[in-house]
C-alpha cells in the first residue's frame, strides 16, 4: 500500500517522515490503553475483477457456437446420404447414421469450448444431474404437450382436425425410433449448442431480451447454415446432391423462417423455467415439438391417421408454440433465475 493510500484507522507502523516529526503527540495513533479493546479496522474491499469477455468476444462465441451447429448438422446429412448410398441403408438405419453423425460431431465440439477454450463450468451451459435433468425434461415435454393438447383439441371440437384411426402398435413404433433420431439429429445437439452454449454465452455480456433476440436470429442462420454445407458437401463426395437453398426442400422460405422464429423463442423461455436452468427443458419442448407436428403433419408412418379441414389449419402449430411461451414465461417469472453472470474461469 502506498504512503498516502494508507487506511487511516490502521495504526501506522512506518518510520516517522520529518511531517510525521511536526505532527502533535496527542494526534498521533497511539497503543490502546490495558484493558481496552479497539474498535476493529474496516476491511477494505478490492476492486472486483470482472471475468467476463468483452461484447464483441462474447458475441464472436456465440456466432461460434451456432457456426458448429450449422455445420455438423450439414455435414452429418451429407455424410448420411453417402453412408446410405455405400451401404445401401433405407428407412430407419438410413435416418439414425446422420443423427449419430451430428450428436457426436456437435456435442463434444461444444463441450470442448466450453471448458478448454472459454474455461468455464458445463452447469454454466445447463448441463445439471441426470435426476435434475429427467425432471426438468419432463416439465418442457409436458408443457408442450399440454398446450398442444388444448389448441389441438378446440380444433377437434370445432371439426378442422378429424381423427381417422390410431393403430396402437404403429403409433408406438413411432414413438420409440421419432424419439431416438429426434433427440440425436435435432434436441440434443441443437440444444446444448444454441440454447445451452450461444445463450448463455450472450446472456454473460448481454441484457436478457437482446441474448434471446440474437440467439433466436442465430438458431435461423445455423438452419440455413446446415443447407447450404449439405449441398455443397454432397456435391463433392459425389453422392446424390442435396439441393441448393437456404431452407430444406419443400419449404416456404417466409413460413419455414416465421415458425422457426417463433420455435426458437419458444425454446429461449424455456430455459429458464426451472431453477437450475436446466437446457434440458429446451430438450424436452423440442422433443415435444416435433413429435406432435409428426403425428399431426405427417402422411404416413405413425400409425394415426389425420385429416385437416384447410391448410389453414397448419396456423395451429404457431398458435400452441405461442401458449408454451406464455407458460414457460410464467414458470420462468415464479422461478428465481440464477444470475447470467459467468463463474471465475478455471485453470
Amino acid at each position: 500500500m502506498a504512503p498516502d493510500d494508507a487506511d487511516p484507522t490502521t495504526p501506522s507502523t512506518r518510520t516517522p517522515r520529518p511531517a510525521d516529526a511536526a505532527t502533535p503527540v496527542a494526534a498521533r495513533a497511539t497503543p490502546p490503553a490495558p484493558g481496552r479493546r479497539e474498535p476493529p479496522t474496516p476491511a477494505r474491499r478490492d476492486s472486483p475483477v470482472s471475468t467476463e469477455p468483452p461484447l464483441p468476444h462474447a458475441l464472436a462465441r456465440a456466432v461460434l457456437g451456432a457456426a458448429v451447429m450449422g455445420v455438423g448438422l450439414g455435414a452429418s446429412v451429407a455424410l448420411g446420404i453417402a453412408a446410405a448410398e455405400l451401404w445401401g441403408l433405407d428407412g430407419f438405419l438410413a435416418r439414425l447414421v446422420p443423427a449419430l453423425l451430428v450428436t457426436s460431431l456437435v456435442v463434444p465440439t461444444i463441450l470442448f469450448l466450453r471448458r478448454r477454450v472459454d474455461g468455464r463450468p458445463l452447469r454454466g451451459i445447463g448441463l445439471v444431474g441426470p435426476l435434475t435433468a429427467v425432471r426438468t425434461a419432463v416439465l418442457g415435454f409436458g408443457v408442450v404437450l399440454a398446450a398442444a393438447l388444448v389448441v389441438l383439441g378446440g380444433a377437434t371440437a370445432a371439426g378442422w382436425v378429424t381423427w381417422r384411426a390410431i393403430a396402437a402398435g404403429d403409433l408406438l413404433l413411432f414413438l420409440v425410433t421419432n424419439a431416438l433420431i429426434a433427440l440425436l439429429y435435432e434436441a440434443v445437439p441443437e440444444e446444448i449448442s444454441l440454447r445451452g452454449y450461444v445463450l448463455t454465452t450472450l446472456r454473460s455480456r448481454y441484457a436478457r431480451w437482446v441474448a434471446i433476440v440474437v440467439t433466436t436470429a442465430l438458431f435461423l442462420a445455423a438452419a440455413s447454415t446446415s443447407v447450404v454445407v449439405g449441398a455443397g458437401l454432397t456435391r463433392l463426395l459425389g453422392v446424390e446432391p442435396f439441393p441448393w437453398g437456404v431452407v430444406p426442400p419443400g419449404e416456404d422460405p417466409v413460413s419455414y423462417a416465421l415458425l422457426l422464429a417463433v420455435f426458437g423463442l419458444m425454446l429461449a423461455y424455456a430455459r429458464d423455467a426451472s431453477r437450475t436452468a436446466s437446457v434440458w427443458t429446451c430438450v424436452g419442448a423440442h422433443l415435444a415439438f416435433l413429435t406432435v407436428n409428426r403425428v399431426v403433419l405427417s402422411a404416413r408412418g405413425t400409425g394415426v391417421e389425420v385429416d385437416l379441414a384447410s391448410p389453414d389449419v397448419l396456423l395451429l402449430v404457431p398458435l400452441y408454440v405461442g401458449l408454451a411461451i406464455v407458460a414457460f414465461a410464467f414458470l420462468g417469472e415464479r422461478t428465481p433465475r440464477p444470475s447470467p453472470r459467468e463463474l471465475p474461469r478455471t485453470a
